[in-house]
């Protein structure tokens, strides 16, 4: 069954999605019925947020892709069979989350109810980026907004969940938790995005946080551009003021030691168009 093309949101964890995703409903999409503080959608963590998706077979994952548009777009394939493959997803620990945890959020697929079928749907969560490109494929309507902040200040963020998660799988060795391997895993995804906006032109919108920051009405268009939706002053003020509610840690790796990462990923973070120059020659010398 054909249902309504979404749009998704990632990025690396802490990075400013959510402020996006908050904007997506103003413009009127459902983003999930099962939603944490930061608007993350707790079907596609249920679904989604685990090594062993990169394992699945392209018909297993065509399968749980099917599963949860049905279930976002408002005609849920509810049968038992179904519900009985989504569940085993949810039968054991799965770092960060318990059991009790997951078995919430398969409750939620159960009961929830399913929202008007024409309405504009989408969703966000973070982890989103691991495999968008694989629902890109499956998916030709499909678009995806990726947040890129600073990968410098996000080494340093608090946040290091995707670090200890993915990091292994995409710098293919293990990680330290630290602000050098932080830097490569964010070095990593953003090499990857750009080769997926290339691969699928029109297709990915990348939203720079420090511009969200400091010009949230342009970036208010910019996505709604994208996603061909209408835009007035009420929202932009909105969401002008929704911004401003957050103080965020721009440029605290001012005082790092270049010395302790590696030069690659800084002359990669100079490409994206942060002032590098000084850390660069510091860390070329």
């Amino acid at each position: 069954m054909m249902v309504r093309a979404p749009i998704a949101i990632g990025g690396v964890g802490g990075s400013g999605t959510r402020v996006v995703a908050a904007l997506l409903q103003r413009l009127g999409h459902f983003i999930g019925s099962d939603l944490n503080p930061s608007l993350d959608n707790l079907w596609f963590t249920l679904l989604f947020k685990r090594r062993s998706v990169l394992l699945e077979s392209n018909r297993d994952f065509t399968w749980l892709c099917d599963q949860f548009w049905l279930r976002m777009s408002g005609v849920p394939c509810l049968d038992g069979r179904s519900l009985e493959r989504i569940a085993d997803l949810a039968m054991s620990d799965r770092p960060p989350h318990s059991k009790a945890w997951l078995q919430q959020r398969m409750r939620s697929w159960m009961e929830a109810p399913p929202i008007p079928e024409q309405q504009a749907w989408g969703w966000k969560e973070p982890n989103t980026h691991v495999v968008i490109d694989h629902m890109l494929d499956l998916w030709p309507e499909l678009r995806y907004i990726h947040v890129l902040r600073n990968p410098l200040d996000m080494a340093f963020s608090a946040n290091q969940n995707q670090l200890n998660l993915w990091g292994p799988v995409f710098l293919d060795r293990p990680v330290t938790q630290g602000p050098r391997d932080s830097l490569s895993y964010c070095c990593t995804v953003a090499r990857r995005i750009q080769r997926m906006t290339e691969d699928h032109p029109g297709r990915i919108c990348t939203v720079n946080f420090e511009r969200l920051c400091n010009a949230p009405h342009d970036v208010a268009r910019q996505v709604a551009n994208f996603i061909n939706a209408a835009i007035d002053e009420d929202v932009l003020t909105w969401f002008s003021d929704l911004v401003g509610q957050r103080t965020p840690a721009i440029d605290r790796h001012q005082d790092i030691e270049p010395n302790s990462f590696a030069p690659d990923d800084l002359n990669f973070v100079a490409t994206l168009g942060y002032e590098m120059e000084k850390i660069v020659s510091q860390s070329n010398s």
